[in-house]
């Protein structure tokens, strides 16, 4: 009886965990017979086998990337549609420059009016988005074919409905990969850009689980209330947006909310390995996230053509979803009065314990103590156990992919190391603190952290708020048998910790399953810190139990949180299934007339197939000067490449700028018709920005600034096309480094026998094999005067 508690409180935390894995799994796939106003994943299938069937990656500027593009506006008028192309050169503000091609439809709205945008200038029009381009390393099916599969599925939905009172806008988007391109060319340059109100917007970050919900609008009050009343299967919370933004990820949405567009975003972030690799591919697609996504895309998207007012109040909401069944949400701004309320009534509470002489001032400190203990024990052990995988070689450096293959034994153990600390720290303290002394310092612990989560970042607030408000309405029982001056049944005092343990563990389950999949191993320190917070509400159980049995807890704790150590050392880091990211690039220095070869590995390990194929350096080396990028480095065959062309067609003092600065105007080519250049200024020549002419008139785009102070322009999809720029640089000559890049390798390098000896545990990403020229161009400003 005295363990009655706890044993209660870890069967629900095993019993909540297991239900919060079977409601977030994907829904139910409607097959090719489902209803003809219902989305069927099946019938999206057979578009994105068309799309990226053939397996072909189809970066911006691609021959691949006009087949997809042609396949679009084929599906699209086969519907009934009449798709516009817009196209025009864009830069970002990362100092990427490019010529994206979107795909445009607009569905006319219910009211009578004579075009689809006099219809959005009146009524405001709703967006459904995707991007249709990839990397230039895998065929992106997932990344965001399916997105765009999931459109045409909806587009055939929708022209067969009833207009809602807002027309709607289809857009598909090139260039997204390559830094939102697309997406910004259409907010800059489209009419109807000015008539959006609100977007969906679809993406992904893997290539299977549940589609999640995780950013909207400012007006997300407003949005939430849509939301919940449309999805059927709702996965979302306001802590997801914050760990999104920590993260070095941007949609097509970013572009869309700062033009001040409300809505959504979705995307699912399962098997994250296969992200933006060759492995996304249409056999790597998950049917069952297709159904999910289209389903709240769907739903999201008629929730808002159908809703009265596009034209909501600006109001920030902090919400979460219970068990993918319903969405809870409250305003943001009363979850600091409402944390600052919990707080006071818990201080209450206490004074009530200290009157009572449940509780005296030894064991409240020594309480508190031990809660706080507990915290911080929880993550030194969370954040030294990655440390001492990493330092072992079982962890990529911080700044590569943080996966492994085998997460699920250290994600066993970073759990218990939470159970662990508890344990530990009820055995230290159990006589001077006690069972009110721990409740005390755990309860008024949370409730702090929810005052502080909510003055700093009210979107993570949630947790902490409903754990400290669960420990007011458990302690009830037990504080209305003290006012009758009855002591506290062992039911009551079981109820004061099992309510606030079960709900803080109810709420961090679904944050938790997918906190892997979002950060890697940085995921289990996380883990172990927030599991910790639950456990803290387990000392008072702890401290009711015998000596015998918290030495049980501290002895399975301890082993299990070892065996997950131990397994996880054991295991191969990478597998077939879960490879390690290694590009393989062949670097030709035209200057010096030199070759190398330069491979990058995530875990900064270079295979021994790999060193064994080239007489690699064995310390990484610098991409090329200023860059942060570190990999090996291996001299190569000499082939003479065409280097790429930087011209000066004039130099003139700045007229805006002043007398101790050049204006230059510049020409940009590739011989070679490489997609992609780059050009890097010295930071001594403090180049902030390019402008550009353009039919409708210059273009100013900021370049970004490297580590060492230099800044670079990046340039996408140029082919053999040529970028005329102007640029005003510090007096003097100055030497820009100038790149040029093309994807593969070259025939003639011997890079086949590299690529073939890249392990069957390892592929490409992202850019994938390249094979880039180097070229250095002095700038005179004594020249073309």
């Amino acid at each position: 009886m005295r363990n009655r508690g706890l044993i209660l409180a870890l069967a629900g935390i095993l019993l909540l965990l297991a239900a919060t894995i079977l409601a977030y799994r994907p829904v139910t796939t409607l097959g090719l017979d489902a209803a003809r106003s219902a989305f069927s994943a099946l019938r999206a299938q057979a578009i994105l086998k068309i799309l990226v069937g053939d397996g072909q990656p189809h970066p911006i500027g691609s021959s691949a990337n006009a087949r997809v593009r042609e396949v679009i506006v084929q599906q699209l008028t086969a519907l009934g549609y009449k798709p516009e192309l817009q196209s025009g050169f864009v830069c970002n503000k990362w100092g990427v420059c490019g010529t994206p091609t979107n795909v445009v439809v607009t569905l006319r709205a219910a009211a009578n009016s004579s075009s689809p945008g006099e219809a959005a200038a009146e009524n405001g029009a709703v967006l459904l988005a995707a991007h249709y381009d990839s990397v230039p390393a895998g065929p992106g099916s997932s990344d965001d074919g399916a997105g765009v599969a999931i459109v045409l599925e909806i587009a055939r939905i929708l022209a067969a409905m009833p207009p809602p009172p807002h027309p709607i806008v289809l857009l598909l988007t090139d260039g997204e990969e390559a830094g939102l391109l697309g997406a910004l060319l259409f907010v800059r340059e489209h009419p109807l850009s000015k008539k959006v109100k609100a977007a969906v917007n679809l993406d992904s970050r893997g290539v299977s689980g549940p589609s999640l919900m995780f950013e909207t609008g400012t007006a997300n009050a407003w949005a939430l209330h849509l939301y919940r009343s449309a999805i059927r299967t709702p996965i979302t919370n306001s802590l997801y947006y914050v760990v999104y933004k920590a993260l070095p990820n941007d949609t097509d949405f970013t572009v869309f909310k700062t033009a001040s567009y409300q809505g959504f975003n979705f995307a699912f972030i399962g098997d994250v390995a296969l992200y933006h690799t060759p492995l996304d591919s249409y056999a790597n697609a998950s049917l069952n996230s297709i159904q999910h996504q289209g389903d709240n895309a769907l739903s999201a998207l008629l929730a808002l053509a159908n809703t009265e007012s596009l034209n909501p109040p600006v109001a920030e909401s902090v919400y979460f979803d219970v068990i993918a069944r319903a969405v809870v949400a409250w305003p943001a701004r009363l979850a600091l009065p409402a944390a600052l309320t919990v707080l006071g009534c818990l201080l209450a509470q206490s004074i009530l314990l200290f009157r009572r002489r449940a509780l005296d001032g030894r064991q409240a400190l020594w309480g508190a103590t031990g809660a706080l203990l507990n915290l911080i024990l929880g993550a030194i052990l969370g954040a030294g156990s990655i440390v001492l995988l990493r330092f072992l070689g079982k962890l990529p450096p911080t700044d590569a992919a943080p996966w492994i293959a085998h997460p699920l034994p250290m994600s066993i153990g970073a759990a218990f190391m939470a159970l662990l600390s508890a344990g530990i720290v009820s055995a230290w303290f159990v006589r001077r603190a006690g069972f009110w002394g721990f409740w005390m310092g755990g309860a008024l612990l949370v409730a702090l952290l929810s005052v502080v989560f909510n003055a700093l970042t009210p979107a993570a607030s949630f947790a902490p708020l409903l754990g400290s408000l669960a420990a007011v309405l458990g302690a009830l029982p037990c504080v209305l048998g003290f006012l009758r001056s009855r002591p506290p049944t062992a039911g009551a005092t079981d109820f004061a910790v099992l309510l606030p343990c079960l709900c803080l563990t109810a709420v961090l389950a679904p944050m938790l399953l997918l906190l892997y999949a979002a950060l890697g191993a940085l995921a289990w320190a996380i883990s172990t810190i927030a599991l910790s917070l639950t456990t803290t509400f387990l000392l008072p159980l702890l401290a009711n139990a015998t000596r015998r049995d918290r030495r049980r807890v501290i002895v399975l704790s301890a082993s299990i949180s070892l065996i997950g150590i131990g397994v996880t050392l054991l295991l191969p880091t990478y597998s077939a299934a879960w490879p390690q990211r290694i590009n393989i690039e062949y670097w030709y220095d035209a200057d010096r007339t030199e070759a190398h070869w330069w491979v990058q590995p995530a875990s900064l390990h270079l295979p021994a197939a790999l060193a064994a194929a080239a007489r690699f350096d064995l310390l990484p080396h610098a991409r090329f000067g200023g860059s942060s990028s570190l990999a090996f480095a291996a001299d190569a065959p000499k082939l003479e490449l065409a280097s790429p062309q930087l011209t000066q067609l004039s130099a003139t003092p700045s007229a805006s700028s002043g007398p101790s600065t050049t204006h230059y105007e510049l020409h940009l080519r590739s011989q070679r018709d490489a997609p992609e250049a780059l050009v890097v200024f010295p930071a001594s020549a403090d180049v902030q920005e390019i402008v550009v002419a353009t039919a409708s008139g210059p273009r100013h785009a900021k370049l970004q600034k490297l580590r060492s102070g230099a800044t670079r322009l990046g340039v996408v999809g140029i082919s053999s096309a040529d970028l005329q720029f102007g640029i005003d640089a510090a007096a003097g000559r100055t030497a820009v480094q100038v790149f040029d890049l093309s994807y593969g390798l070259p025939a003639a390098s011997q890079g086949a026998r590299l690529q073939q000896a890249r392990p069957q545990n390892a592929t490409s990403s992202q850019e994938g094999d390249i094979t880039v020229v180097q070229h250095t161009v002095l700038l005179d400003p004594a020249a073309g005067r």
